[in-house]
């Protein structure tokens, strides 16, 4: 009996010490355990991100509309008598001036009409003289020194129309501008009313374009406009007329703007992407690439504030391009971040590291 309780009481021994050791072996090492005390996280702990300090600026709102360059004038010179075509003083292309000779007629017959002109009225002023001294003495009767005075006023008329006759064979400028087409030859035969030359007046240029009933109210006489043309050419004008009726087939108003064009570079004719704006806002503008979606679908940008702390801030969208927006409803002074925002939310304390 002693033998067998001896050997219960070793094996017991034997149970206590294996449980013992499998306590201890499932322990976890201590010195790998966080510490309870150890605080708030550190720098080296953050999520770090990149931010840029923006500030609001004014941003104009526009609407786009297609148009074209016209010449503020165009006119077809003619000729205002008959004739013969003697000799051409310009060619087309040339600039030239208000009241400049372009053309000449023959004088042909013109000449001698007026000097036999001027001598019927040198005729016609002495017999009314006389007619006159007559009928202060009472030796010529009324009717007579009316005779005469009609006489003379016929004369007067025949004189003037001679020399506006042979003033007509020089075919003159009516407005400085620039020859774009001649539609005669020396030698050619003329008649009244043929068109010699026709001119254009390029400075100023004129803006035409076509807007909307809705864009209408958006614009008005005065305003600045952009054009700009082909090979990325811009130029500054002015509204100067709107229409007040619409086209009946389009249903658009026409519209012009005016355009100093000292040089003649800007030729008519061409196509102009036509600029109006029609608001100005306190806004931003930010690469599309920072726009981040809150849990609801709101659109907005990620900031932080003055704790380093992220901060979501829906944001309206005012203009959209393929490179870039505008945005408004943020404060006149931002933090927002560039790089990171996906990896960080609303309320994470972060790594701020600002770039310019």
């Amino acid at each position: 009996m002693k033998k067998s309780a001896l050997f219960a009481l070793l094996i017991s021994v034997l149970a206590v010490l294996w449980v013992l050791s499998g306590l201890n072996g499932s322990a976890p090492p201590q010195e790998n355990a966080p510490s309870s005390e150890q605080g708030e996280l550190t720098q080296e702990d953050l999520v770090e991100v990149q931010v840029q300090n923006l500030s609001a600026t004014e941003m104009t709102d526009s609407f786009t509309v297609t148009g074209r360059t016209r010449a503020s004038r165009s006119v077809q010179i003619k000729s205002e008598t008959s004739g013969q075509i003697a000799s051409l003083l310009v060619e087309k292309g040339a600039r030239v001036k208000k009241g400049q000779i372009l053309a000449k007629l023959k004088i042909d017959e013109r000449g001698s009409t007026v000097l036999e002109a001027e001598k019927l009225l040198s005729q016609r002023q002495i017999q009314y003289q006389a007619a006159t001294e007559l009928a202060e003495r009472g030796f010529n009767s009324r009717v007579r020194l009316a005779e005469a005075k009609a006489e003379l006023e016929t004369a007067k008329s025949a004189l003037k129309k001679a020399r506006v006759e042979l003033a007509n064979i020089n075919i003159k400028a009516p407005f400085e501008g620039i020859l774009n087409m001649q539609h005669i030859e020396i030698g050619d035969y003329v008649t009244a009313g043929a068109n010699i030359f026709d001119l254009v007046d390029l400075d100023p240029i004129e803006i035409v374009g076509f807007v909307t009933e809705k864009q209408l109210p958006y614009i008005k006489e005065g305003e600045d406009i952009t054009a700009r043309l082909l090979k990325d050419q811009t130029i500054q004008g002015k509204i100067s007329f709107i229409a007040a009726a619409s086209d009946p087939q389009t249903r658009t108003f026409e519209m012009e703007a005016i355009a100093p064009n000292t040089e003649h570079k800007i030729k008519e004719g061409l196509t102009a992407q036509i600029s109006i704006p029609i608001r100005e806002e306190t806004a931003y503008r930010l690469p599309t690439s920072i726009l981040t979606l809150a849990d609801d679908g709101a659109i907005g940008v990620k900031l932080v504030d003055e704790n380093n702390k992220v901060k979501f801030r829906p944001v309206r969208i005012l203009k959209d391009t393929p490179s870039y927006i505008w945005v408004g409803g943020l404060p006149p002074a931002i933090k927002v971040i560039t790089v990171g925002q996906e990896f960080v939310i609303h309320g994470q304390e972060v790594k701020a590291v600002a770039v310019p």
